[in-house]
């Protein structure tokens, strides 16, 4: 069903939308306690702005994709697992990957629309471990897409663990096993 819904995300919003406006039709009768035409502005009227932040949300993060492939750059997500107690070892840093045959060229991004923020940095990549790691609940708690996955680095400064989506992975891994 997941895989549906990524293929098909407006058409998944429709049947969404059509089953959260019944939803909504029904609890504001209940708790309401109003009619049935009063029911359904309210819940119509509501349920539709939610759609539209959604739609809208859709089409940004799909025109900052198309963004990104156009430039060889692929929005990543890193952190340093072994960094010490205290330091920010689990939190996620949202960014800008270049990769290119063995580093890494990382900018720190903020927003949907990716702004830079911070220095740029050049990763040089010594391997990559092949297993990867679905993230989930508190493992995930900084990174706000689903169906992210993280895969293990091991760089000239320790251990680095990248978070994308799965094909965005690949591509990553393609580029620098070259």
């Amino acid at each position: 069903m997941k895989e549906w819904a990524q293929q098909h995300p407006y058409l998944a919003m429709a049947i969404g939308y059509v089953l959260f406006f019944v939803f909504a039709t029904a609890v504001w009768m209940v708790v309401g306690g109003h009619g049935l035409a009063d029911s359904v502005t309210t819940a119509f009227v509501w349920t539709l702005g939610y759609w539209l932040l959604a739609v809208f949300g859709i089409r940004r993060s799909r025109k900052t994709r198309a963004r990104l492939e156009e430039t060889g750059q692929i929005l990543v997500y890193i952190r340093y697992p072994d960094s010490r107690p205290g330091s920010l070892s689990s939190i996620w840093n949202q960014g800008i990957a270049t990769p290119s045959a063995g580093s890494i060229h990382f900018q720190p991004a903020v927003y949907d629309t990716l702004e830079p923020s911070g220095r740029a940095t050049t990763i040089k990549v010594q391997d990559l471990l092949p297993e990867r790691q679905k993230l989930s609940g508190k493992d995930r708690k900084y990174i706000q897409v689903n169906g992210i996955q993280a895969m293990t680095v091991l760089t000239d400064e320790g251990k680095l663990e990248i978070a994308a989506h799965p094909e965005s992975l690949d591509r990553l891994s393609g580029v620098l096993r070259r």
